[in-house]
């Protein structure tokens, strides 16, 4: 008899990167199953008094093979036992409901206030909800999370990132205001708490842009700070050079490029709408030297959907590319003596560079997808492609000269671009 074929490892992430529906048996019922484009899953096909019934495990990454291996013997042992697992399991949730844990709170906020109004950014509460809420305080039953659990909870944050901290207060008195509105709690702990008393403080508009002096110090001491990475330092530069948000460009596909410039506009990203703050759709032009920087991110992606791919299976990262955090973290571990800068900073960088330049305003803000105000923005449609072309041009040799040490040469106002 011939030995059964199993999965491994490198075949179940072939399959989740190529982008096609598959349905892949590991024997014993256990299959990958990939429906969507970017969704996959572990299930596990059994049948239980006469009848077949699909039990979904977990999804991929999230959950890797040797898990679902487990989890899957888990399941066959309660069939041995004449159990149903699913029927086990809807009774596991239901006494976690019954219990009203804090945990189920959250997510029962997140189904109904984030996914099922199709918020555009839900990848935000479900990051606070992952790293912070429950984490934190995910055992306790909802009624039983006092005022001083939050204030411990905000001050384990406040210190370091104050904004976040004023973000993860609002996700809080939400979710404990939708407890209240379902008879789910009788209080909210957060309810007298303000982000000015007892979180990150006021938060003011930030003025913090980098000098040309400090992009060429910051390119330099990058270079001296062993596994910072390539592709790391190449996001910064990605940043910097193409004035995008970091979510847009984590978050973006080699679908959206066009790097060999097969049309009279040349090399170019089509940003969608989908992934702008603004909901409307931007072409990029991208200059020569940034569709090199794109084709070496190619090579090191090795096939992957993403400019930016996944590096390592973290089951509280929800994103399928590139954590949102790990450039902080790459950046954090910089010895570069600079002010303190945020990469968000790196947009304030570029467009204050841009007006140094000569860019005209109406070009400038274009070129960080803003949407242009008042009557001009009703009335001018105009996308200024060309002039962007021109002034990123302009700006990207900028940032060359900075990164390899020259001199910096004061540019003229000409009002062209």
């Amino acid at each position: 008899m011939a030995a059964r074929t199993r999965l491994t490892a490198l075949a179940v992430e072939r399959a989740h990167r190529s982008g096609k529906a598959v349905l892949l048996s590991d024997g014993d019922g256990l299959y990958l199953r990939k429906q969507t484009r970017d969704g996959a899953s572990w299930t596990l096909r059994y049948r239980f008094a006469g009848k077949e019934h699909w039990l979904t495990l977990g999804n991929y990454p999230d959950m890797a093979l040797a898990q679902a291996r487990i989890e899957a013997r888990q399941a066959r042992v309660l069939l041995d036992r004449q159990q149903n697992p699913l029927s086990v399991r809807r009774a596991a949730l239901d006494e976690e409901r019954r219990k009203g844990s804090f945990k189920a709170l959250c997510e029962d906020w997140y189904r109904t206030e984030v996914q099922a109004r199709g918020l555009k950014h839900p990848g935000v509460p479900r990051r606070y909800l992952d790293k912070y809420l429950v984490p934190k305080l995910g055992r306790m039953a909802a009624s039983e999370v006092t005022p001083a659990d939050v204030v411990r909870l905000l001050d384990g944050l406040k210190g370091r990132a104050p904004t976040a901290a004023n973000d993860l207060l609002r996700f809080t008195r939400r979710i404990f205001a939708f407890g209240v509105r379902r008879r789910l709690v009788t209080s909210n702990p957060a309810a007298d708490f303000s982000p000015r008393l007892d979180a990150g403080g006021t938060e003011r508009p930030r003025s913090r842009a980098l000098s040309f002096d400090e992009i060429a110090q910051l390119f330099e001491s990058i270079r001296e700070t062993p596994n910072f990475g390539q592709d790391n330092l190449l996001a910064i530069k990605l940043l910097l050079a193409l004035c995008v948000r970091k979510g847009e460009l984590l978050g973006a596909r080699w679908e959206e490029f066009d790097l060999d410039g097969s049309t009279q506009a040349g090399a170019v990203w089509h940003l969608p709408a989908s992934r702008t703050k603004t909901s409307e759709g931007l072409d990029i032009p991208l200059t020569p030297a940034v569709v090199d920087w794109l084709n070496t991110l190619r090579a090191l992606g090795a096939g992957s959907e993403y400019i930016f791919p996944k590096r390592r299976r973290d089951p509280r990262e929800r994103v399928p590319h590139m954590g949102i955090d790990t450039l902080n973290v790459a950046l954090g571990r910089v010895k570069h003596g600079l002010p303190h800068f945020t990469l968000h900073d790196l947009r304030r960088t570029a467009r204050t560079h841009l007006a140094a330049l000569g860019v005209r305003r109406e070009v400038a803000e274009r070129c960080l997808g803003h949407k242009l105000r008042g009557v001009e923005g009703t009335y001018d449609r105009h996308d200024y492609f060309k002039e962007r072309r021109a002034a990123l041009t302009r700006w990207t040799q900028m940032l060359l000269d900075a990164e390899r040490g020259v001199s910096k040469v004061v540019a003229i106002n000409t009002g062209t671009a």
